[in-house]
């Protein structure tokens, strides 16, 4: 049975959160997901599943993908999403609370975002090296 990018699109909503996708139809969220999802594939190399044979029309992968690498496209995905938002010049707008008139500072929300995106990208990488090392023909006799 062929993965769904549904599903790949589940993993990765599992590391983000934002209010705004409630307010979106499923097909604009599939669209801002696809493209996320392409930039994940060019960076998972090493998938023991051709990645490029997919279909797009059904939105599925031809193969049938493990959770571990579910995982990895999902974490790489979310990366993906970060990435615009830490490259934003909105960063730049001060933000204000309108019932306590509080002042967020930009340069502590920048340095949360790009905490978020390092945590991610770690976190990437440690399921590439692991599921590499696990699918590896190098330690077998």
């Amino acid at each position: 049975m062929a993965t769904s990018y549904s599903e790949i699109y589940r993993w990765a909503g599992k590391k983000l959160e934002d209010p705004s996708y409630a307010s979106m139809s499923d097909e604009d969220l599939s669209e801002m997901f696809f493209e996320w999802m392409l930039s994940a594939i060019a960076q998972f190399r090493k998938c023991e599943h051709d990645l490029s044979q997919r279909d797009d029309e059904l939105g599925a992968f031809d193969d049938d993908l493990l959770d571990v690498e579910k995982e990895i496209l999902g974490t790489l995905t979310a990366k993906a999403w970060l990435e615009p938002q830490l490259n934003s010049a909105l960063l730049t707008r001060q933000v204000f609370s309108e019932k306590e008139q509080k002042f967020y500072s930009q340069k502590e929300h920048l340095t949360g975002l790009e905490n978020r995106y390092e945590s991610l990208t770690r976190e990437a990488q440690r399921l590439h090296r692991d599921y590499t090392y696990a699918h590896s023909s190098y330690w077998e006799d």
